[in-house]
C-alpha cells in the first residue's frame, strides 16, 4: 500500500474519508490507528461497515506500529491511515516510527480545554505545539476537510489564532 493520505480526524472512518478522499484517491484501503477502536470489536466492525465492499480496513493499536509504515509503502495498495488522536500521531512521528511529509487534518471536535482554530477544528495548547512543531519539522500541515476544499496550512491557522488574539486584547 502505497501511503496516499496520512489524515487527523477524531471521527476517523466517516462519509468525506469514504465518500471524498477514497474516490479521489482511488483508494483501496484504510488503516486506523487507534487504540480505543483496537480495543473494541464492536467499534471495529461498525468502522468495516461503514466501508464500501472492496476497501481493506485494518485497525492497529498505537503500540502495534513499528515496521506498519515500512509494509504500507511497499504494498500495492493505496492506503489512506487515519488517527483520531494528536498524541499518538506526534508519538510515533517523534520517535521515528513514522516518516511523515504531509499530514491532513479533517476536523477534530470541541472538548474542554480545546480553543477552535476553524470550523471543524479545535485543539488545546498541547495539541497546537505538537502539530506545530511537526510543522517546523518539515511535515506539511495542513486543514483539508475533504478534497475539493482549500488545503489551509497549519502555520496560517496560527497566524489567524494570532490576529483573533490581538483584536480581542
Amino acid at each position: 500500500m502505497s501511503i496516499e493520505l496520512v489524515r487527523l480526524d477524531d471521527r476517523l472512518i466517516h462519509g468525506q474519508v469514504v465518500a471524498g478522499w477514497v474516490k479521489t484517491l482511488y483508494s483501496t484501503s484504510i488503516v486506523v490507528v487507534d487504540d480505543e477502536v483496537a480495543g473494541d470489536p464492536f467499534q471495529e466492525s461498525l468502522m468495516r461497515m461503514a466501508v464500501p465492499e472492496g476497501i481493506d480496513v485494518q485497525v492497529f493499536p498505537v503500540g502495534k506500529c513499528n515496521g506498519l509504515f515500512g509494509q504500507l509503502e511497499k504494498s500495492p495498495k493505496r492506503a489512506i491511515v487515519l488517527f483520531s488522536q494528536t498524541i499518538d500521531l506526534f508519538r510515533l512521528f517523534s520517535r521515528d516510527k513514522f516518516p511523515l511529509s504531509v499530514l491532513n487534518i479533517g476536523g477534530v471536535g470541541f472538548v474542554e480545554g480545546r480553543v477552535q482554530l476553524a470550523e471543524s477544528l479545535f485543539l488545546s495548547e498541547a495539541e497546537i505545539q505538537m502539530l506545530a512543531d511537526m510543522a517546523n519539522a518539515g511535515v506539511e500541515v495542513e486543514l483539508q476537510p475533504t478534497p475539493f476544499d482549500r488545503a489551509i496550512d497549519f502555520h496560517e491557522l496560527l497566524k489567524i489564532r494570532d490576529a483573533r488574539r490581538l483584536a480581542e486584547a
